[in-house]
């Protein structure tokens, strides 16, 4: 034995820089993820979990004794959508969904700008927006007040109606060249997915309308609406997260590829 320690003396040179770097990263998270979103106002900030899950973009029921979240005062939706929703025809429902459907004409038709049209709609996207606006998760005045007074049975019929009056095309006079990047590949950067992922074109999510031949005002509008929180029906913030996250471009061209599709087939029958 030489007297010498067993183990070399560390480097205080190493030992203050690994030091000094695990300092800024944990000064760096509490000021990201605690004192900054803890500092905002709202229930969904309120201790330092929900700061944490906040700032993480974590999507978590936040009010105690709450199962939903109410943005703004306003409800969100409470309807279940899944791929077996609506996925079966009852002729019986169509045909009296037809009855129903009369007074939609003057406004859901290929005129109207400020309406979507319905024809061949996805049937469980239109129950759950009749839903939604007889709940108060989704507010408009003319579709409050004409939705009110409806059954379930009634806005089930009138959706498989609408589902059975038309159908999308699968084809366009677009090449997929012509997509905009936001509609073909998202935006991977801000956790963006693209837009044919869950409206069609890629893979379509249950309860998600099919966009193509809707008016571009309409889509502008919409995406706006879901970007600031007046629109809150999207029961997972799924549409509110992305929308925060597009550009005033992105947008415009998402409305616009979508308006000048050729989506859906003429000759549609109303009742």
């Amino acid at each position: 034995m030489d007297g010498r320690p067993g183990f070399p003396q560390p480097n205080r040179w190493l030992v203050a820089s690994v030091a000094g770097t695990v300092a800024v990263a944990v000064i760096s998270a509490a000021i990201g993820f605690i004192v900054l979103p803890t500092a905002q106002d709202g229930p969904q900030y309120r201790g330092i979990w929900n700061a944490i899950c906040s700032a993480a973009g974590v999507s978590r029921h936040w009010v105690e004794n709450e199962s939903i979240v109410f943005p703004r005062g306003g409800p969100v939706s409470a309807v279940t959508i899944t791929p077996q929703t609506l996925s079966r025809r009852d002729p019986e429902a169509v045909q009296r969904g037809g009855v129903l459907a009369t007074r939609c004409a003057g406004c859901h038709n290929t005129s109207q700008a400020v309406a979507p049209l319905l024809a061949g709609q996805d049937a469980a996207f239109v129950y759950k927006q009749l839903s939604d606006f007889q709940s108060g998760a989704r507010t408009n005045v003319i579709m409050t007040s004409i939705v009110k007074e409806l059954t379930d049975r009634d806005m089930l019929d009138v959706a498989q109606y609408f589902a059975s009056s038309g159908h999308v095309a699968s084809g366009d006079d677009k090449s997929v060249e012509t997509e905009p990047s936001i509609v073909a590949h998202g935006n991977p950067t801000k956790n963006v997915v693209s837009c044919a992922v869950c409206h069609g074109g890629v893979d379509h999510k249950a309860g998600a309308p099919f966009l193509q031949g809707l008016s571009a005002s309409y889509l502008s509008t919409q995406l706006n609406a879901f970007a600031v929180s007046e629109r809150h029906n999207d029961s997972g913030e799924q549409m509110r997260n992305i929308a925060r996250n597009l550009t005033e471009t992105e947008i415009k061209e998402a409305a616009a590829y979508y308006a000048g599709l050729k989506g859906r087939t003429t000759g549609v029958t109303w009742p």
